[in-house]
């Protein structure tokens, strides 16, 4: 099949069920909505990041004067802060969204690495604080067999449109992705990845080792934990993108966390590491993860004795030393240890208290 009224040329080495899902990928796909408002403190965030200064984004005052109903967000951000899909837990609200039509594409291509080449957008509409966004998507064409400097493969166009929650266009945008890394006429579709919206991402978090959705979630009463119970040891393979996401959602830009070379010549660590924020969300969750929703972490104490660094898988122990009741509260003492394997680096003391089958001391 060397050419389809629908999409111009699809590739004649594609099994059919390959050139069936592309050619069912130039319909607009139905829109999705996006799991988060447009909200001031992403936009505040992008502006931090970019350095934008513009009082569109950042005074509303100014905003409304030039007619606004609130700050507006910068048009990149819709891209990706505004629409992007969660990728833990997965799928995210229990439903399985729709990928990045980018990956869709590399995958009946059986292309192992897709690039983006070009992208032009067109704002139609801005977006403002309490705005939500739907995106839908298409195949516009697949170009022939190409040779570039990275490699052989197919370029490709597609477009991907961003609505309001009143259905009006915000931002049209195109783009046109190369994929490469395998012989021509090699055309089997490739395997689909099993969680998380980026194969690319959930290859290099390692999000297989840690799974794409929390346990259900637990139901334990005070009366029923013993002293020296151990807690269900806890996984967490660190990496340099781990890293980047906890530079990010703790907001701490400090470079040793999200810099590998200052890391290692400033702060003489064998790489990145995680931070005191993330550490204590890690002996935080350890905590819950066994005592349930219903309890509550009263305290947590910790000496960080050494780092965890990229390239290191986190593990977590504990044990309860101490059950009481104090204040009306029942209380759980435990000894928990982060540790890597050049041994414990983080022996921390919390205390957390739990629910009671009486409902009193």
């Amino acid at each position: 099949m060397a050419t389809e009224p629908a999409l111009g040329y699809i590739p004649e080495d594609l099994s059919d069920d390959a050139k069936a899902g592309l050619l069912a990928l130039t319909e607009e796909s139905t829109p999705e909505q996006a799991p988060l408002a447009v909200n001031e403190h992403l936009i505040r965030h992008w502006c931090e990041t970019t350095e934008d200064g513009n009082p569109l984004y950042l005074d509303a005052a100014y905003a409304t004067s030039q007619g606004h109903p609130s700050v507006v967000a910068p048009p990149g951000s819709v891209m990706t802060t505004f629409s992007m899909p969660y990728r833990w837990p997965w799928p995210p609200d229990g439903r399985e969204p729709a990928p990045h039509i980018h990956y869709q594409i590399k995958e009946l291509l059986n292309l192992p690495v897709g690039i983006i080449t070009d992208v032009e957008i067109e704002q139609h509409a801005a977006l403002h604080v309490g705005d939500t966004v739907s995106v839908s998507q298409r195949l516009v064409s697949i170009s022939p067999w190409k040779k570039t400097r990275l490699g052989e493969g197919h370029f490709w166009t597609m477009e991907r449109y961003y609505r309001n929650q009143h259905g009006d266009l915000a931002v049209r945008e195109t783009m046109i992705g190369f994929g490469y890394g395998r012989e021509e006429g090699a055309g089997a579709s490739g395997a689909v990845a099993a969680g998380g919206w980026s194969p690319a991402v959930e290859d290099v978090i390692q999000g297989s080792e840690t799974g794409y959705a929390p346990a259900p979630p637990v139901e334990k009463y005070w009366e029923d934990v013993k002293e020296g119970e151990e807690l269900p040891p806890l996984v967490m393979p660190i990496t340099v993108t781990r890293c980047v996401y906890l530079a990010s959602a703790t907001r701490d830009f400090s470079p040793q966390h999200s810099n590998r070379d200052y890391a290692q010549q400033r702060s003489q660590a064998k790489d990145v590491f995680v931070n005191t924020p993330f550490n204590m969300g890690m002996i935080s969750r350890f905590m819950t993860d066994w005592g349930g929703p219903r309890s509550t972490v009263k305290r947590i104490k910790f000496a960080m004795r050494g780092s965890v660094c990229a390239g290191d898988v986190m593990e977590m122990t504990g044990s309860v030393t101490r059950t009481y009741i104090q204040d009306g509260e029942h209380l759980v003492d435990l000894e928990i240890v982060i540790q890597t394997a050049d041994g414990p680096v983080t022996p921390s003391t919390a205390t957390l208290a739990l629910p009671s089958r009486t409902g009193a001391p």
